[in-house]
């Protein structure tokens, strides 16, 4: 199987206004967390530690670059007025052209900024974790 590089992927994060806006050019990598919740059940009998799924937990990994010059579109103009919002935002990303994309209501868990003198400003690693009850989902 040939590798595809994720340099075509679409990211979007909705605004304060529920507007999709897309911050792909401003995002040096992505991660999307899956994890079956797993929840121990070892019987004092059995040969080896047992587990079964519990909750799904999700969440998105983004590590971003600097971007506040854009109006109103700014990656960190967005970010800034997303965070600590009491409403969900939904968070899509499309890994590659065709592909299958991964959509979900999420919370902005964080926004640190960060420089150095003789280097670039950076947005940093943002995360997102689910808001509401509907679980984040891939669809063709």
């Amino acid at each position: 199987m040939a590798k595809v590089s994720a340099k075509g992927a679409v990211i979007s994060v909705d605004d304060t206004g529920g507007t999709a806006r897309a911050i792909s050019t401003y995002v040096k990598s992505y991660e999307i967390e899956q994890d079956a919740g797993k929840i121990e059940v070892t019987g004092f009998t059995d040969a080896m530690v047992n587990y079964i799924p519990g909750l799904p937990v999700y969440g998105v990994t983004l590590d971003l670059y600097w971007d506040a010059v854009t109006a109103d579109v700014a990656t960190f103009t967005v970010l800034k007025n997303i965070f600590g919002s009491t409403t969900s935002k939904t968070v899509t990303i499309v890994p590659e052209s065709g592909g299958p994309s991964f959509s979900g209501e999420f919370m902005l868990d964080n926004l640190p900024v960060k420089g150095t003198p003789n280097g670039s400003i950076d947005i940093g690693t943002v995360h997102f974790s689910p808001m509401g009850t509907t679980a984040p989902t891939f669809a063709s």
